[in-house]
């Protein structure tokens, strides 16, 4: 019997970087996690509509077109970059495609962690399960929106400034924060993220050099940290809206009243069962700070206390928390496992690092993600049948409607010749609408005001809304089409 030679097995066999990667790509585009991605909630869809828009007007968005209640107001779309990758997936192979790029996206950052671990000299045990774990706990947030692009860039920015402590060359890392600082506030206004990781950076190197910590290096690094920041926000610019993205980003932070209209903005709810991968970082964590006692530099210090916190206030912040502080814990899990096991950490390291099985995984990638496979908005989750009744029957739901907040975004996409009350962008709608709104759904004293204001001509709710209830007690008022997921009431009064 013949045998395979090593170096054909060795383009045979992937590392373990490779293995990993394809893995969660795989998992990612079965079900029900391709579904979970795009329908989770509805700002897939309203990112898509807008991306699809610019393809169709060959131009970047800088007007109002969605909504009734905000026509013609100058718009700020400021991830227009991604919304138009989204929109061009989903021309290809429908919401299968915008699931392909996230999970292109989860799997190439969680990939790049795990060659950055083993990269920086840790264990590939160590690296291995660090990344599984931070995969667990970031899995609460894995959304098909452009926020996976701030993960991605938030782990090169932290590996290209790790990069420059220990090499120190600025033009070098001038030169990659400037590219990915350009590429990124074009794709999602989270490029403060970067700012953010590189003020942790340049506040480390400003208390080494008042304590005096090897002095001249340190101011060095200050200087050329200010100098790099100072850089990034000149290229933060470079965009199409320029200094009013910045402002727009800067007043939503500001509002709590606006983050309170998003989940993600809220801390984590520690007894749901979704919580428990994040619930074992931090338990981890805690264990390597107060067991193993690692030496932690004062930039590693600012970037632990900062990203926790972080991730405690606001669940989306959890994945970019999991990315930095990974390979602060690295090195102190790595010693113990080689002073444990130190046999069967090299072995696995020497098998990881010969395998070169890089073409396999791509041919297998390849065949996974051009072939598509149905991906559909649920039913049972949202307003589908309604409004397929709303395409049967144009002639009946003439004039403006009032629409829940969640399904604004499904709405934007599936109902191109409606326009929307509101939608995801809650910061775009601003404090004074969101209220209105609020007002409306809660049948405050002024919800009929509204309605006649907006000259809201039909509704559509879910099944069980107050508003329903009440809507069937005012004249001229009838329920168009009900099941059990949604209910559309007309108003006959024109």
């Amino acid at each position: 019997m013949t045998q395979i030679p090593y170096r054909t097995v060795r383009w045979l066999m992937p590392s373990l970087t490779q293995w990993l990667w394809l893995t969660l790509l795989l998992v990612l585009l079965a079900q029900p996690w391709r579904t979970m991605m795009v329908a989770s909630d509805g700002d897939c869809c309203y990112h898509r509509r807008l991306g699809e828009a610019m393809l169709q007007q060959r131009q970047i968005l800088r007007t109002e077109t969605f909504s009734h209640t905000r026509d013609g107001q100058p718009l700020i779309a400021p991830s227009w970059l991604s919304d138009i990758l989204f929109a061009a997936a989903g021309r290809c192979a429908g919401f299968y495609g915008i699931a392909a790029i996230a999970a292109l996206l989860i799997a190439t950052t969680f990939a790049l962690l795990h060659h950055q671990l083993v990269q920086e000299g840790n264990d590939v045990i160590v690296a291995t399960a660090l990344v599984l774990l931070a995969v667990w706990a970031s899995c609460v947030h894995w959304l098909a929106r452009p926020l996976l692009f701030t993960v991605l860039f938030t782990l090169l920015t932290n590996k290209a400034l790790r990069r420059f402590e220990i090499e120190g060359h600025a033009l070098q890392l001038g030169a990659k924060l400037g590219v990915l600082m350009l590429l990124w506030v074009n794709l999602h206004a989270g490029f403060v993220f970067g700012f953010a990781v590189l003020g942790a950076y340049w506040l480390g190197a400003l208390l080494d050099t008042l304590r005096g910590n090897d002095s001249v290096r340190a101011r060095q690094r200050l200087s050329t940290l200010t100098a790099v920041g100072l850089c990034c926000a000149a290229v933060s610019l470079l965009n199409p809206y320029g200094i009013r993205l910045h402002l727009s980003v800067w007043h939503f932070l500001q509002s709590q009243y606006l983050r309170n209209w998003f989940s993600e903005y809220a801390s984590t709810e520690f007894a749901s069962p979704t919580a428990r991968g994040f619930l074992a970082w931090l338990a981890m964590m805690f264990l390597v700070l107060a067991v193993l006692r690692p030496r932690v530099s004062c930039v590693s210090g600012i970037l632990l206390l900062t990203w926790t916190y972080n991730a405690l206030y606001a669940v989306r912040n959890i994945p970019a928390m999991t990315v930095l502080t990974a390979p602060i814990l690295a090195p102190a899990l790595s010693d113990t496992v080689r002073k444990h096991w130190p046999d069967a950490s090299h072995r696995l390291a020497s098998l990881s690092a010969r395998c070169r099985g890089w073409p396999v995984v791509a041919v297998v990638a390849l065949a996974v993600v051009l072939t598509p496979r149905p991906t559909e908005i649920p039913a049972n989750d949202w307003p589908v049948m309604a409004v397929q009744h709303v395409k049967d029957n144009p002639q009946q739901f003439a004039g403006n409607m009032f629409n829940q907040f969640v399904w604004g975004g499904y709405l934007l996409w599936e109902l191109p010749d409606h326009k929307v009350f509101v939608d995801g962008r809650a910061d775009f709608y601003g404090k004074g609408l969101l209220r209105e709104f609020s007002d409306t759904t809660a049948l405050h004293t002024n919800w009929i005001q509204v309605l006649k204001n907006y000259d809201v001509r039909w509704t559509l709710m879910p099944t069980e809304h107050r508003l329903n209830l009440a809507l069937a007690l005012l004249p001229g008022w009838h329920c168009a089409y009900s099941d059990e997921v949604a209910m559309v009431y007309t108003n006959g009064n024109r």
